[in-house]
């Protein structure tokens, strides 16, 4: 993976902002999901949310309800995440002009394409 702007920051997170609008994002491996204590913008208080760790990448995404709800639809799985998504890979595309919680407007994730986990190597009978 080469290096970006984005990787100079000291957030554990990617952020849409620091990528183009019309940017479509490598394809990554879901490695772990967790939830995190994740700061919002004009609130003073931290709320847990979903965070996707991705294979030989130091930065986590945090799931969106938009992006959790596309690849849920795109997997056919919406309950167990931490564990069904495990292998699964995705790419996200950075879109423009989109309305944010704290109400002001800029890039956001959206899901680009999913794929599910490579199944088992399936076992030979005797």
């Amino acid at each position: 993976m080469s290096i970006s702007l984005a990787d100079l920051g000291n957030s554990p997170y990617i952020a849409s902002d620091d990528y183009a609008a019309g940017t479509i994002m490598p394809k990554v491996v879901i490695e772990r999901i967790d939830i995190q204590d994740i700061p919002t913008p004009g609130k003073s208080k931290k709320d847990p949310k979903a965070v996707a760790w991705f294979k030989g990448c130091q930065k986590g995404y945090v799931l969106t309800k938009n992006v959790g709800r596309a690849i849920a639809k795109k997997l056919g799985v919406a309950k167990n995440i931490d564990t069904a998504w495990i292998g699964a890979t995705i790419q996200l595309e950075v879109v423009a002009d989109v309305r944010r919680p704290d109400g002001t407007r800029g890039n956001a994730f959206r899901l680009h394409d999913a794929w599910p986990p490579a199944s088992a190597p399936a076992v030979s009978q005797p």
